[in-house]
Parts: C-alpha cells; sequence; structure tokens
C-alpha cells in the first residue's frame, strides 16, 4: 500500500485526525458490542443455570421425600459434571443442609452451613466470581426443600474478553485502512488548496511575488488557484510599479540633494553643505588632536572679466579653475564653492601647517595655468588665506573668521599671494607669464 502521500505534514496530520475519530466511533461500537455480548451471555448463563437448577430439583424430589441420602448424593453427582458447576446444597423442608458438595471436597460437613429460608419459585443472583441458583424441591404439591447451585463466571468473563480483544485488534485494522483510504481521497479532494497553502507560505517567506499555484484542471476547486495566480499577477504588477516609483522617489530625492547642497556650475558643494561639513571636521580635530586646514581661494579681478567676455565665459573660467583645484587636492580633502568666484578648502588630517603651505601654492600654480578664452590667452590669477584647527581656532566661527582675514591679507598684499594665519610674512607665486592676465586685460577694456 503506497503511503509516500503521508510524508506531506498536512497528510498525516489529516490521518492521524482520521484515525482518531474512526478509532473512537470502532471503540464506541465495540463497548456497546461487548457490553451487549456480557448482558446476552449471563442472561443466557442464567437461564441455564435455572434450567438446571428445576432439573435436579426434580430428580432429587422422590429420594428427598424419602430420606435416601446415597440416592440424592448419586444423582448430584451425575450433575456435577458440569465444569461450570462450583457448588450444590441441598436444604430439607426446615431449612437445615443437609448435603453439600462443591468441586474440591465433593461431599463435605454440612454443620457449619447456616440455615436458609426456602422459595417458592427459581431465581438466581449474580455475584462477581459466580451465579447463585436457588429452586425448590416439589413433591406432591408440597414444597420439601430446596436446592442452591454456584455456577462459574469464567466461561462469561472469558468470552467477553475474547470478544475484546479480537475487537481491538480487529478494529485497529479497520481503523488504519479506513484512515488511510479517507484520508487519500481528501487529499485528493484538497490538492488544490494544499498546493495553495505551499505557494502561499512560499510567497510571504522568499517575497517573491512570480510564484504562482500549479493549475489543476479539471478539479472542483480549481478556481481558488486560478483566482490566486491572477490576485498575484495583479500584486505582482503592484510590487513591480511600488518598487519603480520608490526608485524613482529616491532618485528624484537624491538630485533634490544634490542641487541642495551643490553648485549647479561646478557640481561642488555650496556654502550650505560647506558649512555641515566644517562642522564635522572640526568636531573631529578638535576630538582628535589631529591637525585640519581651511583655505579660502578667491580669484583676482573676477568682475572685470565677466564684464569683458560676458557671463558665459566667466562660468567657463569657474568650471575650469574648479577641475584644476580638484586634480591638486587630496581624496581626503573637499572643494566647496561658497560664493561667485570664491572657494573653501577642507583639509583634514594634515600633519603639519607647512603641509598646507605647499599645498597652497600647488594651487596657485593650477589657478596660473594660461587659459585661451575667445582665442586670447589669458593667466588667471588667485589669493588664499590659511588656517588650522585647533592650533589657531577650536571653534567654528572663529576659525572661519581667522581663515577669512587670512585671505584678506593675502588679497592685500596684492594679487597670486597666500596667507597662513598667525605667520610673519605674505607669500607670493612668481608665475611664467604665458599672456596677459586678468588685470591687464581689465585695463585694455577700460581703455
Amino acid at each position: 500500500m503506497p503511503t509516500a502521500f503521508l510524508n506531506s505534514p498536512f497528510a498525516a496530520k489529516i490521518w492521524r485526525e482520521n484515525l482518531a475519530i474512526i478509532g473512537k466511533g470502532l471503540l464506541s461500537a465495540l463497548l456497546f458490542f461487548v457490553l451487549l455480548t456480557a448482558y446476552l451471555g449471563q442472561h443466557q448463563l442464567r437461564t441455564e443455570a435455572q434450567y438446571q437448577a428445576e432439573t435436579i430439583a426434580s430428580n432429587i424430589a422422590a429420594s428427598l421425600q424419602s430420606n435416601d441420602r446415597k440416592a440424592v448424593e448419586a444423582l448430584i453427582l451425575k450433575a456435577s459434571h458440569s465444569s461450570e458447576i462450583l457448588s450444590i446444597i441441598v436444604y430439607d423442608k426446615n431449612g437445615l443442609a443437609i448435603i453439600a458438595w462443591d468441586d474440591f471436597s465433593q461431599f463435605g460437613q454440612t454443620s457449619k452451613l447456616p440455615e436458609s429460608e426456602l422459595v417458592t419459585s427459581v431465581n438466581s443472583k449474580l455475584q462477581i466470581a459466580r451465579l447463585n441458583t436457588t429452586a425448590p424441591v416439589i413433591q406432591d404439591a408440597a414444597i420439601i426443600g430446596k436446592i442452591q447451585i454456584s455456577s462459574s463466571l469464567r466461561a462469561l468473563y472469558w468470552q467477553t474478553l475474547t470478544v475484546c480483544i479480537i475487537g481491538l485488534l480487529l478494529g485497529g485494522a479497520i481503523s488504519a485502512v479506513c484512515a488511510y483510504f479517507l484520508t487519500k481521497a481528501q487529499v485528493l479532494r484538497l490538492a488544490p488548496v494544499i498546493d495553495l497553502g505551499t505557494v502561499s507560505e512560499q510567497v510571504v517567506t522568499l517575497g517573491d511575488y512570480s510564484l504562482r499555484a500549479i493549475p489543476h484542471d479539471g478539479h472542483e476547486l480549481n478556481y481558488l488557484n486560478q483566482h490566486f495566480n491572477q490576485m498575484m499577477t495583479r500584486i505582482e504588477s503592484w510590487e513591480s510599479d511600488r518598487q519603480s516609483e520608490i526608485r524613482e522617489r529616491r532618485e528624484a530625492e537624491r538630485r533634490l540633494d544634490i542641487l541642495a547642497n551643490h553648485d549647479s556650475l561646478t557640481k561642488l558643494p555650496n556654502r550650505s553643505y560647506f558649512h555641515h561639513l566644517l562642522t564635522n571636521c572640526v568636531e573631529v580635530a578638535v576630538a582628535s588632536k589631529q591637525l585640519a586646514a581651511l583655505m579660502f581661494i578667491d580669484l583676482d579681478n573676477f568682475k572685470p572679466l565677466n564684464a569683458q567676455f560676458s557671463y558665459d565665459a566667466g562660468d567657463l573660467i569657474l568650471a575650469t579653475i574648479a577641475n584644476r583645484l580638484c586634480t591638486v587636492l587630496r581624496n581626503t580633502d573637499t572643494l566647496c564653492r561658497v560664493d561667485g568666484d570664491e572657494f573653501a578648502a577642507i583639509l583634514p588630517q594634515i600633519d603639519s601647517p607647512e603641509m598646507a603651505v605647499a599645498l597652497a601654492e600647488r594651487l596657485l600654480r593650477a589657478i596660473n595655468q594660461p587659459m585661451t578664452l575667445r582665442g586670447k590667452k589669458i593667466i588667471i590669477t588667485g589669493s588664499i588665506g590659511i588656517a588650522c584647527c585647533p592650533l589657531h581656532a577650536v571653534e567654528q566661527r572663529l576659525f572661519l573668521h581667522h581663515t577669512d582675514q587670512a585671505l584678506k591679507k593675502a588679497k592685500a598684499a596684492g594679487k597670486n599671494h597666500f596667507y597662513l594665519y598667525g605667520s610673519e610674512a605674505v607669500n607670493r607665486l612668481v608665475s611664467v607669464t604665458a599672456g596677459p592676465n586678468v588685470e591687464q586685460l581689465a585695463r585694455q577694456a577700460n581703455s
């Protein structure tokens, strides 16, 4: 008998439930049948015992009347051949026991037996281990004595136990077979529902909305799987739209974040983002006691250049200078555009102020690289102010102020200068002239 389908936890559970229900039903029927068998058995035993008592009483009546003890004993011995009879007691008309027989000692003494009242009809009394039956001994329509027979109930108990054991074994086998075929029919009938539950669990566990229930063509419950698959198709489409919407929203948020925190022309962080970065830089520098530097970079005479070549040319210059500065700075440094022609560079974790000075010199050289603008070669110059934290300030506002003071001092000293706050001299970079600088172009424009 194939039982592979019982490997499923669902089918095994149904089989156990069916087995329990069928078993309880058969057990109830067996209990009723055993009780009925016991009742009918004791009724038959009672009837047989009463008939036997009447027969023995009739046979010994004449001998008891004539007081022939030997004849009475012979008749009792003849009647006691039945294995179910345990004892026979004969009473005279005065209720005294005159003959007592049992299957152990045969005929024994009767002096120890108590008196007993005579009866007018046959009756029996059922006890746990025996059945006591009494019958009057009648001769010539007169009651001349009584006979009492005790019968064993072993046959009745053995019959009841046999019926119970056979019934349990047969009932267990029938229950298992019936539960098997009933479960098989139920699993077949519920196959679409079982598959639906399996797929639903996989969808919840894996989060995969592309899973579909197996179709059961011709099955009356197949419509459940069809409706489930239609619902999953809609959910999958909705989930795909939702994910696309989430991606679009994140992309829009990213673009908004870029627009809010970055300059649209140079793609550098703007003034707002600059202050946020500087706050973190100052906190880390003060907490770790690691030197950090801040540079303000301002292009010299940029407004006259805008006036001569238009704002488009000015935008090109700013974008070009931003790219040049980014190539000089380290990967850990951040360049920001904080104003029209003013940039700020945050330099975390520098070894010494001299390192910032050397970097400022390289930045000015990058700015000084010749540039062709509308067929003319020009040289842009700039001024740089430098301050270090926590060397020059441990508070952001003061840090900004000192850097701004350094820039003002560099610009006051002339073009193409950089100045480290607190140093003794303003440093000037001597560049090779490859064309007119911005100041010369400004004078040409004015003339």
